[in-house]
Formats: structure tokens, C-alpha cells, sequence
């Protein structure tokens, strides 16, 4: 444990539950309104407003192989080229200049991730004073403590990886179709502090199928993003519900942006009926499919976008030997980020909320939130746009199916967003 404490940076506190209420309307999903099932969507009828042509193209979708195994992967043996993985269960695993401690980390690694071993600069051994000089999944490389690694067989290793959200060189190149939903906001007046995940994911959604959102009628486009994400959102609920259109009419009748204190409509639900309508709205059409890796695979291939639903944060069963006060009457673990064997509370009750310890971390400790997929790697790992994904940067982050799978875990829900209708492209009901 001692050495435990030593290679590995110190865990992120977890969040508790109270702090993702308070955070909700600041982070990520809309929950003005009561939320709508995230169930299968009929495809859209023939589109009634059809656009300009695209101006964004995504990068082409190629088919899945298997990532290269090295002919020793497996042997027990270190060597350049073999696939390891980080083994620190809630903690991360520190990248060195050197191998050793004395040097300060140059980043991190987070359990599951997957290494691969390298040469280093000098042409030596991979294997010194028990580190392991190694390449992480964006490229970056330095040393390791290979007491927190194990290799994996050859089997594991053809698998795609797990990469704990990070933005690898993959992902970076989606970056013209990503939407920071908190500086969209800032770009029409608002103060960055909204619940915009569901109209600026579908905005990522668009522009990754070369579509455009008509401005709103009556409120002057100003040419940034934030414009877009409103008429997203306008489209969206306009027809059946104008209390979450993210406009009002003032005194003088005309028209504006509903960003102010109580009647802030940003931090409402945005519900797939709201997508789907949207994305009519700027000439394309939506399909339905099932909220899983494997099918959200299927469609991406087919040249669709996925807008899909899931969550941060989730009860933990407690483990053997966990203190009395800190397990539920029905056996979860209760949150205690200040480590004062007392549970955090949340409106007076204990809290068991736990960040998921599988898939990336959420800005705000999210239950509900929507992002996009919007392509995938030849290896299997999905490109999604999250966009409340500020650090370390606003940008795609690249996820393993396994990672995709667990943030719709207790919340899954999809969406396919397709271009224009063509008599190629249509389908019927789904």
C-alpha cells in the first residue's frame, strides 16, 4: 500500500449526489419539465425544409480490425510493442521523465487503461528499477511503475481499448463539429451557466451530418455557435412546448433569448421528441436504434450520428469490511468525500451517490445528461462529443464500447441523426 500511495496520484474526491443537484442546472441535462422515456423513435417523414449544402464533412467511417498484437503479447516478458493495462482499481497511475520517483509526474493514467511498451529515447531497456517505459492512448510516454500494470494476452490485447475519455488524435480530428454548450451560452448573452447538453449535442449532430438549424424567426442571428444551439433548442420545443423554446416575447412584442434568473429556458429537459424535431427542422431525419455499443456501431457505420442518454453517477454496493455508518440499510456504500467516516448528506439524508468508476468523469457529476457520437476509430472505440467536456480542454474524447455502454448505464437512451432524406436513404418506421 505504502508503494501504492507513492506511484499513484491521489484519487479525485468523489461527488457527492448533493453537489450534482446543486451543479445539475450548471452542467449538463435539462430538467425543467418531467423527462421523457428515451425509447425507440419512428424515422421522421419526408423533410419540409431543406437547406444549404453541407459545409462540414465528417471524417469517413472504415471498417473494424483487429488492433495489431505483438507475436510475444502475452509471454511475460517485457518488450516493446506488448499491450499492458493499468491496475489501480479507484486510483491513477503516474507517467514520469524517469524511472523513478524523484522527478515530478508528467500526467496520469486511470485503471483500465491501456499501455503499450516503447523504446526509450536512449535505445535502452523498456524495464529499469521497476518501471516500464511505455506510450500511452494519446500518444504521450514516459515511465511507469510496473507493480500497477499487468500485460494482457493475446486475446485481450485485440480488443479495443479502454481510454478513460481522453482526447487522442482520433477525437482531435472531429474538433470542427464539437459544441461547448457552457461558451455557446456565453456567445448570446447568457453567463455560461446552463443545462444545454440536449440542443448543443444535436447541434454536434447536425454539423457532423452536414446540416444546418434555420435561425428563429424574429430574433437576429449574431454568427456564433450560441445562436445556433438556441434555434436548436426553439426548433426543438416551439411546437408542443414554448416554455422550453428559450425565448419570450418582451413588452414591445418583439422577440428574445430567455437567459435570465427564473425564466432561464436553457435549463430545461430536452427529450428526444425535442431532437427529432429539431433535426426536421434543418431538413434532416432521425432513425431509431438501440441504445447499445453494438448497435450504435452499426448505425455510425452506416453514416449516421448518435445522440444518446446516460449518466455519471450511480449507487455502489458496499465491500466487505466497510465501516457500520458508512453503509445503507440495503447494502450500498455512502458517500464520504471528506473522509471523516461520517456520510456526506444530501437534504439531510445520506448519500449514496458514487461517481461510475468505468467510464470518463463527468464535469458536474451528471445523473442525466445527452452527448454525440460521431464516428469511431478502426479499431472499435467510438468518437464522442460531450459537451460539457471542458477539461482539460473543450474537444472529442475517444471511449471503448465498454466505456460508451457504462454512461447509459440507468440511463440509456439513442438517437440516429441522419442527412437529408434521399430516396437512398429513406426508411420506414422503426
Amino acid at each position: 500500500m505504502a508503494n501504492a500511495t507513492v506511484q499513484q496520484a491521489v484519487p479525485p474526491a468523489m461527488q457527492p449526489a448533493a453537489k450534482a443537484v446543486v451543479d445539475f442546472a450548471v452542467s449538463s441535462f435539462e430538467q425543467g419539465k418531467p423527462a421523457r422515456a428515451p425509447v425507440a423513435l419512428n424515422v421522421m417523414p419526408p423533410p419540409t425544409v431543406i437547406l444549404s449544402s453541407p459545409t462540414v464533412i465528417p471524417p469517413p467511417a472504415t471498417p473494424v480490425t483487429a488492433a495489431p498484437v505483438s507475436a510475444n503479447q502475452g509471454d511475460g516478458q517485457v518488450q516493446p510493442g506488448d499491450k499492458r493495462t493499468v491496475t489501480t482499481g479507484d486510483d491513477t497511475l503516474n507517467l514520469r521523465p524517469e524511472a523513478g520517483t524523484s522527478q515530478k509526474p508528467t500526467g496520469s493514467f486511470p485503471s483500465g487503461a491501456r499501455l503499450e511498451v516503447a523504446t526509450p529515447p536512449d535505445g535502452g531497456s523498456s524495464e529499469k528499477n521497476g518501471f516500464i517505459y511505455v506510450r500511452g492512448p494519446g500518444g504521450e510516454t514516459g515511465w511507469v511503475s510496473a507493480e500497477f500494470t499487468r500485460e494482457l494476452t493475446a486475446e485481450e490485447a485485440a480488443q479495443p481499448a479502454a481510454t478513460g475519455g481522453i482526447t487522442t488524435p482520433a477525437a482531435a480530428a472531429y474538433q470542427s463539429v464539437f459544441v461547448n454548450q457552457f461558451a455557446a451560452e456565453k456567445e448570446v448573452g447568457g453567463d455560461a451557466s446552463n443545462a444545454n447538453c440536449g440542443p448543443s449535442s444535436t447541434l454536434t449532430a447536425l454539423l457532423n451530418e452536414g446540416l444546418e438549424i434555420p435561425a428563429i424567426p424574429g430574433i437576429e442571428h449574431n454568427g456564433t455557435t450560441g445562436a445556433d444551439v438556441q434555434a436548436v433548442r426553439y426548433w426543438g420545443n416551439q411546437a408542443d412546448d414554448t416554455d422550453s423554446d428559450g425565448v419570450y416575447t418582451k413588452e414591445d412584442g418583439t422577440l428574445a433569448y430567455s437567459l435570465d434568473g427564473t425564466g432561464n429556458e436553457n435549463s430545461t429537459f430536452t427529450g428526444f421528441k425535442d431532437v427529432e424535431n429539431a433535426v426536421a427542422a434543418a431538413g434532416g431525419t432521425t432513425s431509431s436504434v438501440a441504445a447499445n455499443s453494438t448497435a450504435i456501431m452499426t448505425a455510425i457505420d452506416n453514416g449516421s450520428t448518435v445522440v444518446i442518454s446516460g449518466t455519471f453517477v450511480e449507487k455502489k454496493p458496499a465491500p466487505e469490511g466497510t465501516p457500520e455508518a458508512l453503509v445503507s440499510p440495503e447494502g450500498n456504500l455512502y458517500v464520504d468525500s471528506d473522509n471523516d467516516g461520517a456520510p456526506d448528506l444530501r437534504n439531510g439524508v445520506p448519500d449514496e451517490w458514487h461517481q461510475k468508476a468505468d467510464t470518463w468523469k463527468g464535469q458536474h457529476g451528471s445523473t442525466q445528461h445527452l452527448v454525440a457520437v460521431v464516428g469511431r476509430t478502426p479499431e472499435g472505440n467510438f468518437i464522442v462529443c460531450d459537451p460539457a467536456h471542458t477539461k482539460p480542454t473543450a474537444a472529442p474524447i475517444e471511449l471503448s464500447p465498454a466505456e460508451l455502454d457504462a454512461f447509459m448505464r440507468g440511463n440509456a437512451g439513442a438517437i440516429a441523426v441522419n442527412g437529408a432524406s434521399t430516396p437512398e436513404t429513406e426508411t420506414t418506421g422503426g
